[in-house]
């Protein structure tokens, strides 16, 4: 009879450091997924600061009670504020709030405050004298006085009336998934980790295979596309 004897020590280390870099690996990536879920609400508070300047400034007709008086579109005269608020271990909620105006309209010597929320909500408004006899307002250059109320029922417009939540809906429940996330492959980056395959070698011929696969998994979700993982 004949026999060799092998030894598998090394071929067993091997695989305990293929084990041990993918556990690392996967690990790390679910203790990151609020982060990652954090970064991405983000993202989606910038991009839509982005979009709805931009959709502002196309449409002003539509959108100019959210930013302050003769700056529409304009990024540092916005009445709105966005943001980030935990929900669950790996839920984040996106909410948008209304500020209130500090500009004065033309005609006037104080700032219409609630400006956005009343005319998002088309609240109507009603200007009444208030230490004086008659209202005085000026109209393309020509002066005119009058008594008693004047009622305005739909202050922003027609086409103001409900269209900032409408632009945040359809942002967020289809713009920012089918469109922004997929024009910087977002997804594409998250569905090919090669970050795993180019450090697998190394790792697995290594030391610290596990702490090697936390490593490699960090960098991969940190340098998913976007401004947000800079």
């Amino acid at each position: 009879m004949y026999s060799v004897k092998y030894d598998s020590k090394k071929l067993m280390k091997v695989l305990d450091n293929v084990a041990s870099y993918s556990n690392g690996f996967i690990n790390e990536t679910k203790e990151k997924q609020q982060q990652l879920s954090s970064i991405v609400a983000s993202e989606s508070i910038d991009a839509f600061y982005s979009y709805l300047d931009s959709l502002a400034r196309t449409n002003p007709g539509m959108l100019h009670h959210v930013y302050e008086w003769g700056q529409v579109g304009n990024p540092d005269a916005r009445l709105y504020e966005l943001k980030r608020i935990l929900s669950g271990s790996n839920k984040i909620l996106i909410e948008a709030d209304f500020i209130t105006s500090e500009s004065l309209p033309d005609g006037s010597n104080e700032p219409f405050y609630d400006k956005a929320q009343i005319m998002e909500d088309g609240v109507t408004v009603v200007v009444n004298e208030v230490n004086a006899q008659a209202l005085f307002f000026e109209i393309d250059g020509q002066e005119f006085f009058r008594t008693g109320p004047i009622v305005i029922e739909n202050p922003g417009g027609e086409a103001v009336r409900g269209s900032f939540v409408r632009a945040f809906e359809e942002f967020y429940n289809v713009y920012f998934d089918q469109v922004y996330l997929r024009a910087i492959r977002f997804y594409e980056h998250f569905e090919n980790p090669k970050e795993y395959e180019r450090n697998f070698v190394g790792a697995v011929n290594g030391y610290n295979a596990y702490s090697s696969g936390r490593s490699t998994a960090l960098s991969w979700i940190l340098s998913g596309p976007g401004e947000g993982y800079e």
